[in-house]
C-alpha cells in the first residue's frame, strides 16, 4: 500500500508517532497506527525517517521481548510434559531417578509407591527398597515398602551374604591353587 504524503508530512503526526514509538509501552507500528487512525505503512515511513537505525534496532528488540512476556509467551503456563524443555526423570547424582510430582522434585521410586498405595506422601517411617538393588529399576514389582530399621536390616543381611559368598569363593580359589601347584 502507498504511504500518504499528506499524513506523513504533518508535524503533529510525526511528533506523535516518534513519541509513541519511543514510549515505555513498547507499541508496535500497527498499534500506533490503530491509535492514530491511520495505516501502519504511514507509521513505518515516519519511524524510518525520524529515528536513527541503531535506535530503531534497539527499540525493535525491546518491543519483541515485551511481546513475549507473561501470558503473551507461547510457553506461558506450560509445565512438565507440555513444556519443550521437559526432561522427565533425571538422575540425582547418586544413581536414583527424580521426577517433578505435585510441584516438587521427588524420587521416582517414591512416586511409584505413592501412586500404587493411593497416597500423596509416604509416612515418615516408610522407606522404599529396590529389591534387585538397581536404583533405576522403578517397576512396582521391584519395590518394597519397609520401615527404616527393616531397610537397614535388609542391607545388613545382603552385605553379610555377599561377604560369606566372597569368602567361599576365596577359599575354593585357594584350594584349587594348592591342588594344581607342583
Amino acid at each position: 500500500m502507498a504511504v500518504s504524503k499528506a499524513w506523513k508530512s504533518n508535524p503533529s503526526n510525526r511528533e506523535a508517532v516518534v513519541a509513541m514509538y519511543r514510549s515505555s509501552e513498547c507499541l508496535t507500528c500497527a498499534k500506533i497506527a490503530e491509535r492514530l487512525g491511520t495505516r501502519s505503512e504511514n507509521v513505518r515511513a515516519i519511524v524510518a525517517e525520524c529515528i536513527p537505525k541503531a535506535e530503531r534496532k534497539a527499540l525493535a528488540s525491546l518491543k519483541y521481548s515485551a511481546s513475549k512476556t507473561g501470558a503473551k509467551n507461547p510457553m506461558y503456563g506450560k509445565r512438565c510434559e507440555e513444556h519443550h524443555s521437559w526432561k522427565g526423570a533425571c538422575e540425582d547424582g547418586y544413581g536414583y531417578l527424580t521426577i517433578k510430582y505435585n510441584g516438587k522434585r521427588r524420587f521416582l521410586h517414591h512416586v511409584v509407591m505413592m501412586k500404587a498405595l493411593g497416597i500423596q506422601a509416604l509416612p515418615k517411617w516408610a522407606v522404599v527398597h529396590h529389591i534387585d538393588g538397581n536404583p533405576k529399576n522403578n517397576d512396582l514389582e521391584n519395590l518394597a515398602l519397609a520401615t527404616k530399621r527393616g531397610h537397614q536390616r535388609i542391607h545388613y543381611l545382603q552385605a553379610k551374604d555377599s561377604l560369606a559368598v566372597a569368602l567361599q569363593k576365596k577359599s575354593i580359589a585357594e584350594a584349587l591353587k594348592y591342588m594344581t601347584s607342583p
